[in-house]
């Protein structure tokens, strides 16, 4: 990989990174349990979330690894979100209802 790809990439991360905490912030600011539950989080990292000051979270986006995961953690879920439906109006449902039984299930582990 180039030094200038490298860079780039490294400079997306960070935007990335910066992005999902300023937004995690607005949403647990709006509605906390609904945020708590979009982002997959106990009440003790909302309120660390909610706290963290621009400093800080310039901080923290700045690493070079995305700091929040994805929850796709293995090639079926992927699949089923992403093949062709003949009702396109229950795909955007049907997403949410897999990512939450998810969310779901890490909680009760």
């Amino acid at each position: 990989m180039s030094n200038e790809l490298g860079n780039d990439i490294l400079k997306c991360i960070h935007h990335l990174n910066l992005s999902t905490l300023l937004l995690s912030q607005r949403m647990l600011e709006k509605d906390k349990v609904m945020a708590m539950f979009r982002l997959g989080i106990d009440e003790e990292a909302a309120d660390i979330l909610s706290k963290l000051s621009t400093s800080q979270m310039l901080v923290l986006s700045e690493t070079n690894q995305l700091i929040f995961q994805l929850r796709f953690k293995n090639s079926e879920l992927i699949k089923k979100l992403t093949e062709e439906s003949r009702v396109s109006d229950i795909k955007q449902m049907h997403t949410g209802i897999l990512l939450s039984s998810l969310l779901l299930d890490s909680i009760n582990k």
